[in-house]
């Protein structure tokens, strides 16, 4: 009877929690007081400059890359992979903003996420209706009076970290964090129906517990962590299995405003696949809907560089006689438009589908055990040699050495 009631408190919930506009607070004290937006810059000179420059005085301060992504993105193996060589080179800036509480399929490259069974409730863009869903996509709602969620690190390290909680309340609650140092309690204040990033609390170590004091009208959205000394590279892997890049409509109107509080200095779509399976998929739609993305991303990050990842290449129809029939139908169309959307836009693109060998290219992949027998998705060999061509084909647009 009480699963019953909880349930039914977690519809009412998701139905009657007021519309807003989500405004961030993430501390961003030691960043540089910035003057105000800009017009955008040209990314042919400009804005690679810019960010070029801050890669390197990554020693200084951060910098901040966001994934937008399908399955590929949400595997953290490719972005994972990008994330590694990034701050082996810049510095360990942190793991960026994951989910608030575990999501089947989906994985970090660098946590693990726990929690107990019957104290959360997901909620998931992927494959439900919610007017409330944050930056990302995923919402976690309390169905115990206290619920916890552990965050662990996949292999042991010594990183310390800054942590805010990505959340929206009703009424003001708290939340302790404990890790092996002690604990520490940070008032949630009400947020008005607004997603807001909650206190940053400072140097907490992993595994890392942290418990929700839960009030009626409270959901989590996601963990940010930052890494303590506030410099290198922080790189949040955004993916959502099945993911199209429509996805982002389904979010609150608003959740652009949590991605700027993050400033992000380059953003990567990485989506793709889920079109090009879809034999119905509207072109003229899409062109339109990946236009009208690209220029609210100018309009809202007019200093940041903005990069296209075309999909890999994938098989669709294995016993169909010549290659071009065993591609998925939109496949070439969906490469395209990003092609050309990305140079109208002043944004990157690269071409994974070209890097891999051309169409059917998936298929040697596989044979040298590069690609998933699937012939859609890759292994953790094939994500992370295409991520090392992705990283040098970056740092030859940013004339880095």
């Amino acid at each position: 009877m009480r699963r019953l009631h909880n349930i039914l408190g977690l519809a009412l919930l998701i139905c009657a929690l007021p519309g807003c506009s989500p405004v961030a607070a993430v501390d961003t004290t030691a960043r540089p007081v910035t003057a105000p937006a800009k017009p955008a810059l040209n990314q042919s000179n400009g804005n690679l400059a810019v960010l070029a420059g801050k890669f390197k005085n990554a020693n200084r301060a951060p910098v901040t890359v966001v994934q937008f992504g399908d399955s590929h993105t949400a595997a953290d193996l490719f972005s994972g992979e990008m994330r590694r060589l990034l701050q082996a080179q810049y510095g360990d800036g942190g793991i960026g903003l994951v989910a608030a509480t575990p999501v089947p399929g989906t994985r970090y490259e660098q946590v693990i996420l726990k929690a107990a069974k019957r104290q959360w409730e997901l909620v998931s863009a992927r494959n439900q209706q919610s007017a409330q869903f944050p930056l990302g996509g995923y919402l976690s709602v309390p169905l115990a009076a206290k619920p916890s969620v552990r965050i662990e690190a996949r292999e042991p390290n010594s990183q310390r970290y800054r942590v805010s909680a990505l959340y929206q309340a009703q009424e003001s609650t708290s939340l302790l964090l404990r890790d092996s140092r002690g604990q520490n309690r940070r008032l949630l204040a009400a947020t008005g129906g607004q997603w807001r990033f909650g206190p940053v609390v400072n140097n907490l170590g992993l595994p890392l517990d942290l418990t929700l004091d839960s009030r009626p009208g409270t959901v989590l959205g996601g963990w940010y962590l930052q890494g303590q000394k506030n410099a290198g590279v922080i790189y949040s892997a955004l993916g959502i299995n099945g993911a199209r890049l429509e996805v982002t409509d389904k979010w609150q109107p608003g959740w652009q405003d949590t991605l700027k509080s993050l400033r992000p200095d380059l953003v990567i779509l990485a989506y793709g696949t889920n079109e090009a399976f879809d034999d119905t998929l509207d072109l003229n739609l899409y062109q339109t809907q990946l236009k009208q993305t690209l220029e609210r991303l100018r309009r809202d990050l007019p200093r940041a560089v903005v990069l296209i990842v075309g999909p890999p290449d994938s098989i669709k129809q294995r016993k169909a006689r010549s290659c071009a029939a065993r591609q998925p139908q939109q496949l070439a169309a969906v490469i395209r438009i990003q092609r050309q959307a990305a140079r109208q836009a002043n944004a990157l693109f690269w071409d994974w589908q070209a890097y891999m060998g051309g169409q059917c290219s998936i298929a040697a992949w596989q044979a040298q055990g590069l690609a998933r027998g699937d012939l859609v998705h890759l292994t953790a060999d094939g994500y992370r040699k295409s991520a090392a061509a992705l990283h040098d084909y970056l740092r030859t647009q940013l004339k880095l050495k």
